[in-house]
C-alpha cells in the first residue's frame, strides 16, 4: 500500500480520519521526540484501534497542524493559541487556577500576564523589536532619498537663508582667474632664476 492509500485505509468503520504516528511525523517532517513533546503540549491523548495501535483523529489532527504552522511562524511552541479551535494551548499544572465552588472536574488555566520570561511576553518583544528596527532601518533611507532628489529650491526658506549664509561666507572675495594669472606668473619666474 503507498503512503499516499495509507491516510485514506486508516479509517474507521464510522469513516473517521485516523492518522498514524509516523504519517503525522511525515506530515509536518518531525522526529518521534518532536511528536509526542507536541502532543503533551497539546494535551492530546491519541486514540486507539482494534489492534492496540495509535492514532490521531481529525479534529486532533487539525490542532497539530495549527501548532505546527505556528512552530513555524515563531520557532517555538510558547504563545500559541488554537484559534480555530477556540481554545488556548494547555498550560502546565503549576499555572492552573481552582475555581472554588464549581462542579468543574478540571481547574481553569489561569491567563497569564506577557512578561520578558515567558513565552508571549518574549513573542510580544520579539514582534515589537521587529518592528522598530524595519522604521528604523527605513527612515533614514527614506530620508536620504527624498534629500537626494532636493535641490535649494526645495528648502524651507530658513534653511535655504542657512545655505545662503554660507555660500556668501565661503566665497572668494577675488577673481579665480587673477589668481590664476598670479600663480602662472611665479611659476614662470621660478624657472628663469633657477
Amino acid at each position: 500500500m503507498t503512503d499516499q492509500n495509507s491516510a485514506t485505509a486508516n479509517q474507521n468503520s464510522t469513516t473517521e480520519m485516523q492518522y498514524r504516528p509516523d504519517e503525522v511525523q511525515r506530515e509536518f517532517d518531525i522526529k518521534s521526540a518532536q511528536y509526542y513533546e507536541r502532543l503533551k503540549f497539546l494535551g492530546i491523548k491519541a486514540h486507539k484501534d482494534e489492534k492496540g495501535k495509535a492514532y490521531l483523529d481529525q479534529s486532533q489532527f487539525d490542532r497539530m497542524k495549527r501548532l505546527d504552522h505556528h512552530i513555524r511562524e515563531t520557532g517555538e511552541m510558547d504563545g500559541f493559541i488554537d484559534s480555530e479551535g477556540g481554545e488556548l494551548a494547555p498550560v502546565n499544572s503549576a499555572n492552573l487556577a481552582a475555581v472554588e465552588g464549581s462542579d468543574l472536574a478540571e481547574p481553569i488555566p489561569a491567563v497569564e500576564e506577557p512578561t520578558i520570561e515567558n513565552g508571549l511576553g518574549k513573542q510580544i518583544f520579539r514582534a515589537a523589536a521587529e518592528l522598530k528596527a524595519s522604521e528604523l532601518a527605513m527612515i533614514p533611507q527614506v530620508v536620504r532619498e527624498v534629500a537626494n532628489r532636493m535641490t535649494k529650491d526645495d528648502l524651507p526658506e530658513d534653511l535655504k537663508a542657512q545655505v545662503e549664509r554660507t555660500e556668501e561666507a565661503t566665497r572668494p572675495n577675488f577673481h579665480p582667474s587673477a589668481i590664476a594669472d598670479k600663480l602662472m606668473e611665479q611659476l614662470r619666474q621660478s624657472r628663469q632664476v633657477a
